[in-house]
């Protein structure tokens, strides 16, 4: 088994519910510290997912470089396209769905993110998109701007605006372009955050609901993330469950974990799962026991995102030509 660490490295104001497009401040990067020992111990090599609000900065850069160089980790990037320029007032409330945006615009967005890495020696390969917002049109830029791999696809899960990832894979897998929640031809890996349906087939029952007038698609949604699906994110959940979600991906034939987080999770105050110092530190071990659990159960490997990539695509070249890896 696999297991791969994603971080979102992003600024500070995102779960007050503003979406300023002004620069803003991005001073819980340094509580990334906090992870060192735990990392160090297991040898994690985490992908820090980095937004502009925060390549944009030299003191942060500065410590991200030097807990790339310490972890051996992987900097990928975060678009947050509601304040990566260019910036473009509209009247939709932010943060706009980005399938309402332009694919020029959000290209562009792409780009200046991209461009702001490179430049500071970071270059990115890997990327998520800001409130998991992806849908077609910004999967297809990803293929234009040399990304190799993609971690934004939450199965079971409705995104703000509109991004259907509810009937996703629950491993990684090479999507189809025009609909990037199904397998097809893209040489974009995309790594799904790994949530499950709690029963096999659940997620094909769910579907028929749309056609009942009397289902409110929210009743769907619902039924989907509380009921219907398991998220073995230390995160999230317990350890108990965290270790049940892993348990039964691998039953059926789940090969990689891919563990999420925002560095505003190790920051008291800043977000709302981690409030208080002692949750902040009750994470950490919960997300320490999680992994040593994993190493022991299933000799589970930790990979970035990108190191990935030419594993499941000699997987995918091997069984087209029939040999087994």
């Amino acid at each position: 088994m696999k297991y791969t660490v994603t971080i979102d490295v992003e600024e500070e104001g995102l779960f007050s519910g503003i979406y300023s497009t002004d620069d803003s401040s991005a001073f819980n990067v340094y509580q990334l510290d906090r992870l060192d020992q735990l990392f160090m111990e297991l040898s994690v090599r985490p992908t820090l997912l980095v937004s502009y609000q925060v390549a944009n900065k030299k003191d942060v850069l500065e410590k991200l470089r030097s807990l790339k160089k310490r972890w051996n980790a992987e900097v990928g990037a975060h678009l947050h396209h509601w304040n990566t320029p260019p910036i473009v007032v509209n009247t939709i409330t932010p943060p706009a769905p980005s399938e309402l945006l332009s694919s020029d615009l959000l290209e562009a967005k792409t780009r200046s993110l991209m461009s702001v890495l490179q430049e500071s020696g970071l270059e990115a390969t890997s990327f998520r998109m800001g409130r998991f917002n992806l849908g077609p049109k910004m999967f297809q830029i990803l293929e234009q701007v040399g990304i190799k791999v993609d971690s934004s696809v939450t199965p079971m899960r409705r995104e703000y605006g509109g991004a259907n990832h509810l009937w996703a894979p629950t491993d990684p897998y090479f999507p189809d372009p025009l609909d990037p929640t199904k397998t097809g031809s893209s040489d974009v890996l995309e790594v799904p955050v790994t949530i499950l349906p709690v029963l096999k087939g659940i997620d094909n029952h769910l579907k028929l609901f749309p056609k009942s007038a009397v289902t409110p698609r929210a009743a769907i949604e619902w039924l989907a993330i509380n009921l219907g699906s398991i998220s073995p994110q230390p995160a999230w959940v317990n350890l108990g469950v965290a270790k049940a979600g892993v348990m039964l991906h691998k039953s059926r034939g789940g090969d990689c974990v891919t563990i999420f987080f925002h560095s505003s999770e190790l920051a008291p105050t800043l977000n709302p799962l981690n409030p208080t110092e002692e949750a902040v530190s009750r994470f950490i071990k919960r997300l320490s026991l999680f992994i040593q659990w994993l190493m022991n159960r299933y000799n589970a490997e930790c990979h970035t995102l990108s190191e990935l990539y030419p594993l499941y695509k000699f997987q995918g070249a091997a069984s087209k030509n029939g040999s087994t890896c």
